[in-house]
């Protein structure tokens, strides 16, 4: 087995990082991790790599996120303003008004 360096790093959103693995995937032999990885993928992935990359862009630039964290968002399922509120507890160290939230909120669920 051949070690191999690594070159760049980059945090990515989950559909992105689905797109990689299949781009991979069509000219090479996955190994078990890639595999493994390219399903889980597959399941948990609800937007396209467009619709993520944009997503983080516009929470960056809109709200001031660490690109981080507006990935961590773009790849939950956040269902409320609640469960937003509680995630960005445990994310940022600031404090969101109920009508940043709400924006958030719509940017994420498209609403």
């Amino acid at each position: 087995m051949s070690v191999k360096k690594i070159r760049k790093s980059e945090e990515v959103p989950h559909a992105s990082a689905l797109a990689i693995l299949r781009e991979v995937a069509a000219t090479t032999q996955l190994s078990e991790e890639q595999r493994k990885t390219l399903d889980y993928l597959e399941k948990v992935t609800k937007r396209t790599r467009e619709n993520a990359e944009s997503l983080v862009k516009q929470l960056v630039e809109k709200f001031g996120f660490a690109r981080i964290t507006a990935i961590q968002l773009v790849n939950l399922s956040i269902d409320s303003v609640e469960e937003l509120r509680t995630v960005l507890s445990h994310l940022e160290r600031r404090e969101y008004s109920d009508s940043e939230l709400r924006e958030i909120f719509k940017l994420l669920t498209g609403q």
